[in-house]
């Protein structure tokens, strides 16, 4: 199997680490989607079910299931998988392993999905400043069952303030002027536009003219 894949260098230590909670943070078009996209399909072509959220469903769509769609017709996999894209499955040809979407305002609906082979064994929250605490500890409990595969969670998000749960709850041991921090139970990354090699120069002007600080 061939596989087209070019990963932004800042991101490359980051795709096979063994945290529970790995977090991703950083500014607009830093480029922390796609990687992770492109990470969530080599998984899952190792054998690996992931389930994919954001807070409102019908906006996963256009966003997390478009851009794994995207990652996997880069990288030349089309041929290896099945995308329904009414169901927001997508199945892996060679495995059976799946990549699961669901919008974290429909509770019922998280505690009953499944894989059709295997158990979950890892969860991205896309836009996770979005979510509440309590279903960030729901998507945890999802995580169960027998595996060969490590567990672990992702949250990517734009910078947040002091005051929001995720601050509290992981950001402990951050020093603002780091770009990373790691320890047996949690890797974060923070990354900016100056990281992502695959934006024009064009991009970079309309960025660096940018006068909001936020």
């Amino acid at each position: 199997m061939n596989i087209n894949i070019k990963v932004n260098p800042a991101y490359l230590p980051y795709l096979n680490k063994p945290q529970f909670v790995q977090i991703f943070f950083g500014g607009s078009s830093s480029g922390k989607s796609y990687v992770i996209a492109q990470k969530i399909v080599l998984d899952n072509l190792d054998g690996v079910n992931w389930l994919c959220c954001r807070n409102v469903a019908k906006t996963i769509r256009n966003s997390t299931f478009n851009e794994i769609t995207k990652a996997i017709s880069k990288m030349g996999l089309m041929q290896y998988y099945s995308i329904n894209k009414t169901d927001m499955a997508i199945t892996c040809k060679l495995n059976n392993k799946q990549i699961l979407f669901v919008g974290l305002d429909d509770p019922e609906k998280v505690k009953s999905i499944t894989p059709v082979n295997g158990v979950l064994e890892r969860v991205f929250i896309e836009e996770a400043t979005e979510t509440t605490y309590d279903a960030y500890k729901q998507l945890t409990k999802r995580l169960r069952g027998k595996t060969e595969h490590s567990k672990h969670i992702i949250l990517a998000f734009n910078p947040i303030l002091k005051t929001h749960w995720i601050y509290s709850e992981f950001f402990s041991m951050w020093e603002d002027d780091k770009s990373h921090y790691e320890d047996e139970k949690i890797s974060i990354l923070k990354t900016t536009y100056k990281d992502n090699i695959f934006l024009t120069e064009d991009d970079r002007k309309l960025l660096e003219d940018e006068t909001d600080p936020y």
